[in-house]
């Protein structure tokens, strides 16, 4: 029987081994738009019908860069203009990279987007030649100047501008941001886009110290790498945590008696999960799973969570009779901690499974990582750990050593050595000597008052903090907090969210242009959008077919109307090139033949500014939006970039809401399957709501808003708190003792030094991450840190109160352990006895004798 449980247990390290095969189909996926956008946000959809329109030309590439001089004054005085003109020519024309044995430049691939970038060395030449050159007599005015009969609009171009009072003429201005735009075909011209914008990088960091000017670059692309390097900043430190823990396990399960003493079976405990992360892991890869940065979070939590188990395993070990069998010695402790551990894998599995259906993928596959890893840790636990444990115990029955088991110790040896004093029992008998000091206070009625009275004023303080969280996600909160994109970021949302910004308005069903109502009527839609909240005006419009209608009253020798024909023509001819972009066009036989289908959609753009916070970017997109519902015959929609951001503020807070109060019922449904008692499942699921009210109130004071990672871990803050609260209340529901006091007694000694244990050792997990500056992981060690202090608070010093304060059960429900399926083997004789409620229970008569004999219960193995 005993070679069949070693083959079972090697034929479960096997399979481990079989699914960490799914390494091979290990693939990341880092997109911060789609990881971190609610599925069924309005940006999401937004962004997908943009993606649509641009699927005829291929993926749409974006680099911003932006100068400021370096003593932050106007780039427009002469060397500053110099050095600018020679960076804005470099970027443009003399950067380049390598390609199949060519030298590649942005205006080698920019084609009808070069325009866009050119607005910028328009302005700076011409602005050179009328106020240094003293040559020309074009008027730059802001925020648009007319060259030679073309408007160019500049204002999302040149910021902090300095104006003359009287002609409105620029004089200066303190920053530049050039768009470098262009259309991603194939691979080959997404790998050569990728290594130029990498360049753009290189070269902006190498501006650091130069005297003139400072250059910042940003895009979707360089986010996302940002974003994966700060969350692989983490991986190295897992195995700190790994050998931080298994000191700290080692050591604390150290005994006096070198016998009983069990170091290698709590190191072994550590490496359980370990391999539910491996399984795991390579569970989800075969599946197709893809890793996320945010996913390098889960091998400390998982270890933290798994770890936990060992310490209660250990200790009700060593609260069973040593005289019993083996066999029946790991029955009894898989009967004591059994539960515990089943109802603490259960909450931690349910909190995280709920998260999977939470609208943010990102959350979702993080939630599914973890949620996996915690199914396969608590196998572990339960099959093989006890296995181990199995192994020990037959150890210790033929009396080898603990550290070295080949070594037998008589009891001589055994008592001299006894004699030395350790850390752990030590610790223990410190424990147990507060347990009993501590349950005598919390019987008194002073001591319930001030619990009380601290209670209203930490639930007041704890509301406040609730009250006064900010919402929502914004991309430096992913990165590190010395990441090269942080000084753009800040010019971002300090300048150019103040000045200047562009929303596309998409025509998506135009319908037969040629009818008279139809240009009228989406002239008023972009009318509407000028005239919006923060619209700058008509001045910042890009609309395509103004030019168009010019050129067609010209072909057609002055007569005005729409005519699909001259669409193919126009956007090929040089001047009307960057026009191209702004339509989609059908077959050209339709334009000849006049067919509406000619035209399938479009857009135009429009500028906006003073939308700083987030909070109002979200007033605008819904004053878009409402405008775009109005036009819906045309099946209008809006792009703006960082919407995403600002679509957090309307899915966080109903969304953690909804998912929040869903955990709350779970998490007492199960409280109730394991303690049926409304004593219990009252006081115990108030106590898990004041842990998590105050987790929440927390996040304000310690810095962090309510947005998708936080969200994650205040689920995982409801998982975590139901272990502190769970072991207590499953341990006073099942005590046998009569009076509250001793029954109190007895549920503290049973669970608070391995309950104390496990918090020591979840901070000790996620306490080294502390060193990571960067917020996406920050979060992760302070909500567990808060957790765990508020956890052990409420466990070991409210909830005795509590239940002391509370009347006792009506009906008193002995506590018969059920013994595992080898104690069959016993005589199965059984008396019947009356307890005073008069309710008849039956026990094993061993059972009793031993009891009668050798007193109500062993408190260890030490003797």
């Amino acid at each position: 029987m005993k070679q069949s449980g070693i083959a079972w247990q090697e034929n479960k390290l096997l399979s481990t081994a079989l699914l960490a095969t799914g390494a091979v189909n290990f693939h990341e996926h880092n997109n911060v738009r789609e990881d971190f956008s609610a599925d069924d946000s309005p940006s999401r959809y937004e962004y997908a019908v943009t993606e649509d329109f641009f699927r005829s030309f291929g993926s749409p590439f974006h680099v911003v860069v932006a100068m400021k001089a370096a003593d932050d004054g106007s780039l427009l005085r002469p060397k500053y203009l110099d050095k600018v003109i020679e960076t804005e020519d470099y970027l443009q024309s003399k950067l380049s990279v390598p390609y199949n044995g060519r030298q590649i430049t942005y205006s080698d691939f920019c084609e009808s987007n070069c325009e866009t970038s050119d607005v910028v060395s328009i302005f700076l030449n011409m602005y050179r030649e009328v106020h240094i050159r003293k040559k020309g007599n074009v008027k730059l005015t802001y925020p648009s100047m007319d060259v030679f009969g073309n408007r160019i609009y500049l204002a999302n171009n040149i910021f902090q501008v300095q104006l003359n009072n009287k002609s409105h003429i620029i004089e200066g201005c303190r920053m530049i941001a050039i768009n470098f735009q262009a259309i991603q075909k194939n691979a080959s011209s997404v790998e050569i886009m990728n290594r130029w914008e990498h360049e753009v990088f290189m070269f902006s960091e190498s501006t650091k110290n130069d005297s003139l000017i400072r250059v910042y670059a940003t895009s979707e692309g360089l986010v996302s790498k940002e974003v994966r390097r700060t969350g692989l900043q983490a991986l190295p430190f897992i195995t700190v945590s790994f050998l931080a823990v298994l000191l700290f396990t080692v050591i604390t399960s150290l005994k006096r008696d070198p016998v009983t003493s069990k170091p290698w079976e709590a190191a072994f405990g550590v490496f359980c999960p370990i391999l539910s992360l491996v399984a795991s892991f390579g569970l989800l890869f075969w599946c197709n799973f893809p890793f996320l940065p945010i996913v390098c979070v889960v091998p400390f939590l998982v270890l933290a969570i798994g770890v936990d188990d060992v310490f209660i395993f250990l200790h009700c070990y060593h609260r069973t009779d040593p005289r019993l069998p083996v066999e029946e010695r790991i029955g009894k402790m898989l009967a004591e901690a059994g539960p515990s551990i089943t109802i603490t894998s259960l909450t931690n599995f349910l909190s995280f499974a709920i998260s999977i259906f939470t609208p943010t993928p990102a959350i979702q596959i993080f939630s599914a990582y973890i949620s996996v890893a915690v199914v396969f840790d608590y196998t572990y636990q339960i099959f093989l750990y006890s296995a181990i444990l199995t192994f020990g115990a037959h150890r210790e029955k033929k009396h080898l050593h603990a550290f070295i088991p080949c070594i037998s110790i008589s009891e001589t040896e055994k008592r001299s050595l006894k004699t030395q004093s350790d850390i752990s029992d030590t610790l223990e008998e410190l424990m147990n000597d507060f347990i009993d000091l501590w349950v005598n206070i919390a019987m008194n009625n002073v001591t319930r008052i001030i619990v009380a009275c601290f209670m209203i004023i930490y639930c007041i303080v704890a509301t406040h903090g609730v009250m006064q969280i900010k919402v929502g996600l914004t991309s430096e909160k992913l990165f590190s907090y010395d990441s090269p994109l942080l000084p753009f970021v800040k010019l971002q949302t300090e300048i150019i969210f103040k000045e200047g910004g562009q929303v596309a308005v998409f025509v998506n069903n135009p319908g037969d242009m040629r009818k008279p109502e139809i240009i009228p009527e989406i002239m008023r839609l972009v009318n509407d959008f000028e005239h919006a909240t923060g619209s700058i005006g008509s001045a910042s419009t890009h609309l395509w077919f103004i030019p168009y209608l010019s050129y067609v009253g010209i072909q057609e020798h002055g007569e005005i109307g729409f005519k699909y024909k001259y669409l193919p023509e126009f956007m090929k001819l040089r001047e009307y090139h960057s026009w191209n972009s702004f339509v989609n066009l059908g077959l050209t036989e339709d334009c000849m033949n006049e067919k509406p289908t000619c035209l399938q959609k479009f857009f135009f753009s429009t500028g906006f500014r003073n939308a700083v916070q987030w909070s109002e970017r979200l007033q605008l997109l819904q004053e878009w939006r409402n405008i775009a519902a109005h036009y819906s015959k045309f099946n209008v929609s809006i792009y703006e970039p960082f919407s995403m951001y600002a679509d957090q503020l309307l899915t966080i807070v109903p969304v953690t809401k909804s998912t929040v109060i869903f955990a709350f019922i779970v998490m007492a449904l199960v409280l109730t399957a394991f303690t049926p008692s409304i004593t219990t499942i009252v006081s115990s699921t108030l106590t898990i709501l004041s842990i998590n009210l105050g987790v929440l109130g927390s996040l304000t004071y310690w810095n962090i808003d309510l947005d998708p990672i936080s969200m994650a871990t205040i689920l995982m803050a409801i998982g975590f708190s139901v272990d502190f609260i769970a072991h207590i209340t499953f341990h006073y529901y099942k005590g046998q003792t009569k009076g509250k006091r001793e029954r109190l007694k007895h549920a503290l000694r049973s669970i608070a030094w391995p309950m104390t244990q496990a918090g020591i050792s979840t901070i000790l997990c996620l306490c080294v991450l502390g060193v990571i500056q960067a917020y996406m992981v920050k979060v992760f060690v302070k909500v567990v840190v808060i957790v765990v202090v508020l956890g052990l608070l409420h466990g070991l010093i409210i909830l005795p109160v509590v239940f002391g304060a509370l009347p006792p059960r009506k009906r008193i429900v002995a506590d018969v352990e059920k013994v595992s399926k080898t104690s069959a083997l016993q005589k199965n004789h059984t008396i019947r006895i009356v307890v005073p409620a008069a309710t008849p229970i039956t026990i094993r008569k061993n059972e009793l004798e031993k009891q009668i004999s050798a007193g109500p219960r062993y408190q260890d193995s030490r003797g």
